[in-house]
């Protein structure tokens, strides 16, 4: 494993998205990623944060979130760890959006979807009694 180039420790307030944006944005165009890419890159490392805030710590404001950024062997690897509430198994994987109606769609379990179509790889860890760890791996453009 590669060491680190960045990493941040910040709130579970969603107020803090924005710069999580900003820093996932500068990080990931940083790698040689196209800026459609890092666009979706973006987003989906946007709803990992959300989840945690959401379902790993019920919305406590008040607990932290760790962010970790790497490229190693032609990826880049973003982290996302917590100390929340272990997240069930059947929650990680990718859920079935192919609907007809749209307005049929319930809500939950997009966010991970979109991880899973976004990310060449998506790993989750939770822990048995605290924590969680998402690994989310993107293959970088050939030459870089």
């Amino acid at each position: 494993m590669s060491p680190e180039d960045l990493h941040i420790t910040l709130r579970a307030d969603p107020r803090l998205l924005k710069a999580v944006r900003g820093l996932v944005q500068g990080y990931v165009r940083s790698c040689g990623i196209s800026a459609e890419r890092c666009d979706e890159v973006v987003l989906a490392v946007c709803e990992a944060c959300t989840n945690a805030m959401r379902h790993s710590y019920n919305g406590r404001r008040d607990e932290r979130l760790d962010l970790a950024f790497r490229c190693e062997g032609g990826e880049v690897v973003i982290e996302l760890h917590d100390e929340g509430e272990p997240i069930p198994r059947a929650c990680t994987r990718p859920r079935e959006t192919a609907v007809k109606d749209l307005a049929s769609l319930e809500p939950g379990g997009l966010g991970v979807s979109l991880m899973w179509r976004v990310f060449d790889e998506v790993e989750y860890c939770p822990g048995e009694r605290r924590g969680n760890c998402v690994t989310m791996r993107l293959k970088c453009p050939e030459g870089e």
